[in-house]
């Protein structure tokens, strides 16, 4: 006996097949929610495997970052053609040195800038040793 002629007579394939040529729709539908949540649990497990939720500004803890990503700042934009005057060059002055200021706590652009630490991926902070 070969072995699809043992599964053809075998009782439970014979129950399993009866089944679902019997319900078709609830049959697939049954099997696209369980391909939909196995595809679900690789993506999970990826996203925490592979490191990406380090990433993700919606984690508890980032409310700042994402207030500041959620609002803007307004840019101001000036006439290009109007007569410049004390009073315009003075408005340019003051948005140019809150700007400036701005940037310079970002820091320098140095090579540890960029490190692991301060980009905060990686281990656990502050537990490894130079």
């Amino acid at each position: 006996m070969s072995l699809r002629q043992s599964l053809q007579t075998h009782p439970a394939t014979r129950k399993i097949a009866h089944f679902a040529s019997h319900y078709k729709l609830p049959t697939a539908l049954t099997m696209a929610i369980i391909a939909s949540l196995v595809l679900v649990c690789v993506g999970l497990a990826m996203y925490y495997y592979g490191g990406f939720f380090r990433y993700d500004l919606s984690r508890p803890g980032y409310e700042k970052e994402q207030t500041e990503l959620a609002k803007p700042t307004p840019q101001i934009t000036y006439d290009t053609t109007s007569p410049v005057t004390t009073k315009t060059v003075d408005e340019f002055l003051t948005e140019f040195d809150a700007r400036q200021k701005d940037l310079k706590a970002y820091g320098d652009y140095r090579d540890q800038v960029l490190n692991d630490e301060n980009l905060q991926i990686g281990g656990v902070q502050g537990s490894q040793t130079q």
